[in-house]
């Protein structure tokens, strides 16, 4: 199971749209529907990034653990590292 079947389970178990779901992950439809797609036209797993499962725990109202345990092993887990420096806070 990829994280996109997780999605669309919960989306259909609790009568929920693909545009309602992705306003509440604060992801766009776009997203959300490559998600469900799990694997891209060259035949790769759509890879998850971190901030994708953030928004896709606070959707279902779960920790983020409980989402990334639906991330099988071959699933690409992107994580965007920002330096310090690349932050308006910074001096």
């Amino acid at each position: 199971m990829y994280i996109g079947d997780f999605i669309k389970e919960y989306r259909e178990a609790n009568g929920v749209s693909i545009e309602d779901f992705a306003n509440k992950a604060s992801l766009t439809v776009t997203e959300i529907e490559a998600l469900e797609k799990n694997i891209q036209e060259d035949g790769t797993v759509v890879p998850v990034a971190m901030r994708q499962i953030k928004g896709i725990a606070a959707a279902m109202n779960v920790p983020m653990p409980v989402v990334m345990a639906q991330i099988p092993s071959n699933q690409e887990l992107v994580v965007h590292v920002v330096a310090e420096s690349d932050q308006p806070h910074a001096k």
